[in-house]
């Protein structure tokens, strides 16, 4: 009697698109053909909702690693080539591999024979399978980008702070926006991830899968381009080729979709780019793990040409913070000396505040806040209001006066006209009463100088290091230093006031 064979069945859908019904016709099939050609199937593999143009599927490993670690079976049943995999490489390397471990595929609505005809058949047929999977990405792409250039959105989960409508349009979850410019606000004033992560948790904020807040989800939060308006697509690489995404990866810029207005922002496009700013800024190549230093990036030795950053100098009773060039630290030749973070930084925060804010300069920094200052009255919405509601009550006024010259005047109209100059008395001495505390309100330079004092305390606080960095990084260009000399050059020319030069 013929001796039965053990098998097992593998069997796959890859999309929302087919339900599970499609493993169960498949399953059909495998045991209509085990049947008649003597065969058991022992247990099934089945993979749901998984591409086969990669070989990274569960059911499909574990099938592999069965199959090597002395299986019971010696055969595998699929219902076509395109089941077992769409990709010609991986299509051929593991069906080799299963035979290697003595284990035969057979494909039962696909008959192949041992023969070089065969063989070329299912190199044909492996063929048509990937160029059927990329031709339908391709497809795919296209129906996608037409969407984009539309500024629909594409799949997936909209972003933090967006919800999809009924056409396809980006439109703000006010409740999650509350978040996402609170991220971009604390940013911007140069907190840490740690530090905004505490605050969105405390307050009750979730991420769009309602999972509290991580450091990767502000990252990706923060680079979004949607938030300031811009819609973007097509902007991360291709899966590789275990089907990974490495979101981090970006396309080149010519095949990136990027559409200005094209959704609503959340947040302005200047919070936007000054949170970013300050991240950049403050990024961990200018830290260590217990240290923020000012100057790093900034520093630039005279006497090799490196650059200077903060290192720990270990004394024997306590220990300091140091600028060091870093051919010192690379075991090259340099002479130049390192040193005290503190003094650096104080002589840098000093010089910073000569240039921007010497004498000359804060007669034109008053002149100018005292200019807004004053003209800013022209703006302020009751002031506005107040001369809008003048013009109609004399305008009224003066309708009612011309009505009495032609119908004569009675109690009522006497009446009214009392009313309106009474209207008109009371808001015109309101607004000159705002307009005379406007003119008589002056900022002298004693002010001016007064709060760049507390700039300068802002500066020199600890707790204020890092938005310090950001402030520095902004308009200083380079700092030159030798044993000798420390030079700071600014990234501008010209310091604000009229003749001042550097």
């Amino acid at each position: 009697m013929e001796e039965t064979i053990k098998a097992v069945g593998y069997a796959r859908f890859s999309s929302s698109m087919q339900r599970e019904e499609s493993i169960t016709a498949q399953k059909r099939y495998m045991m209509m053909y085990a049947k008649r050609n003597n065969m058991e199937v022992i247990d099934w593999y089945c993979d749901e909702a998984k591409s086969a143009k990669t070989v990274n599927r569960p059911a499909f490993q574990k099938m592999i690693n069965d199959a090597k670690n002395n299986p019971e079976f010696k055969a595998v049943l699929v219902h076509k080539t395109d089941r077992f995999s769409r990709n010609l490489s991986d299509s051929i390397q593991y069906k080799k591999l299963l035979e290697e471990y003595g284990v035969q595929v057979i494909f039962v609505n696909e008959r192949f024979e041992n023969n070089p005809e065969s063989h070329l058949l299912y190199h044909i047929m492996g063929s048509v399978n990937q160029f059927y999977n990329e031709n339908l990405a391709r497809e795919v792409m296209k129906g996608l980008k037409e969407n984009a250039y539309q500024c629909k959105f594409t799949c997936g989960r909209p972003p933090l702070g967006y919800d999809v409508d009924k056409d396809l349009k980006l439109v703000i979850n006010e409740k999650e926006a509350e978040a996402v410019r609170l991220i971009f606000e604390m940013s911007a004033e140069g907190y840490g991830y740690g530090e905004t992560i505490d605050k969105l948790n405390i307050l009750g904020y979730k991420t769009k899968k309602g999972l509290p807040f991580v450091k990767n989800s502000l990252y990706e939060i923060l680079k979004n381009e949607k938030y300031k308006g811009t819609y973007i697509f097509n902007r991360s690489c291709s899966a590789n080729a275990l089907n990974k995404r490495n979101n981090h990866r970006r396309k080149p810029e010519e095949e990136i979709i990027r559409i200005e207005n094209g959704c609503p922002a959340i947040v302005s496009s200047g919070l936007w780019h000054r949170a970013n700013a300050v991240k950049k800024a403050t990024r961990s190549n200018f830290t260590n793990a217990k240290n923020t230093y000012l100057l790093t990036g900034l520093i630039h030795c005279c006497e090799c040409g490196g650059k200077f950053h903060g290192n720990i100098r270990y004394n024997k009773n306590n220990t300091n913070l140091v600028y060091r060039c870093s051919a010192k630290k690379n075991k090259r030749k340099c002479e130049s000396k390192e040193i005290r973070c503190e003094y650096l930084d104080s002589f840098v925060i000093d010089k910073f505040v000569e240039f921007f804010f010497n004498d000359d300069n804060i007669k034109v920094i008053t002149k100018q806040l005292n200019e807004q200052y004053n003209k800013s009255c022209i703006s302020d919405l009751e002031y506005n209001e107040a001369k809008s509601t003048l013009k109609i009550l004399e305008k009224s006024r003066n309708n009612l006066v011309e009505a009495i010259a032609n119908t004569g005047i009675n109690d009522i109209m006497s009446d009214k006209i009392k009313e309106y100059e009474e209207q008109i008395k009371k808001t015109a001495e309101f607004i000159q009463k705002y307009e005379k505390q406007k003119i008589d309100r002056v900022i002298t330079e004693d002010e001016v100088r007064e709060q760049i004092n507390h700039l300068k305390d802002y500066f020199y606080n600890p707790k204020n290091l890092i938005r310090t960095k950001y402030v520095l990084s902004q308009y200083i260009d380079r700092i030159d230093i030798s044993n000798e000399n420390v030079q700071v050059q600014f990234k501008v020319s010209m310091s604000p006031s009229d003749n001042a030069e550097v």
